[in-house]
């Protein structure tokens, strides 16, 4: 079997395990049923925290599917390592709508739980992603052309997304409920990784 061929079909079914994943998220968006109509107001009010949980799902689903996508259009041969590590990721895609639903359905409860098990998710899709990225460039198996300072800029942002997640487990026994707030660190921290990779101005680069 020829590598290309190999490279397509991996590409391939990791966008269908990203579509299932997707499609999975908003199984869990519905109301009780039998509700009366006089109820359905705070019943939509109630149903929020599942729909805030799914949207973020959503967007880290959708980003690390442009990222994958990205990648793999940079990665120019194949190996058994990087369809292992590409397997690994997809493990961790497919797991995210079960803490998506637990974060959504016990994310207000005063336990730490629910924002432990998405976090560590989050976390380790996001090292998984790093460890594509360095791989394929360690390996020999990216396009030649690509600028270290480019490659080092996206390696640098993966870890640092993966790094917020990780420290907000250790917080949420502290903050409980209100361990989300700690994800906003995403901001700055996208922005000390770009300013710890001190990249010049580039072109043609894969998003983070």
């Amino acid at each position: 079997m020829k590598s290309g061929t190999s490279l397509e079909r991996m590409v391939f079914f990791s966008d269908a395990v990203f579509a299932i994943a997707l499609t999975l998220l908003a199984l869990d968006l519905k109301l009780p049923e039998g509700i009366p109509a006089e109820q359905v107001d705070d019943a939509l009010v109630a149903a929020l925290p599942q729909l805030l949980a799914y949207a973020l799902s959503f967007v880290i689903i959708a980003k690390t599917w442009m990222s994958h996508h990205s990648d793999f259009a940079l990665i120019r041969r194949f190996n058994a390592n990087l369809a292992w590590l590409n397997l690994a990721l997809l493990f961790f895609i497919a797991m995210l709508p079960g803490p998506t639903a637990v974060l959504s359905d016990y994310g207000d409860d005063p336990t730490p739980w629910p924002s432990v098990l998405y976090a560590a998710n989050i976390a380790a899709v996001y090292l998984m992603l790093a460890a594509i990225w360095g791989y394929a460039k360690h390996a020999g198996l990216m396009d030649r052309e690509m600028a270290a300072h480019v490659h080092r800029r996206i390696f640098y942002a993966r870890i640092a997304v993966a790094l917020v997640f990780l420290l907000s487990i250790p917080a949420a026994f502290v903050l409980n409920a209100y361990t989300p707030f700690v994800w906003l660190l995403l901001l700055p921290a996208s922005w000390l990784a770009r300013w710890f990779s001190a990249r010049p101005e580039s072109t043609g680069t894969a998003p983070d």
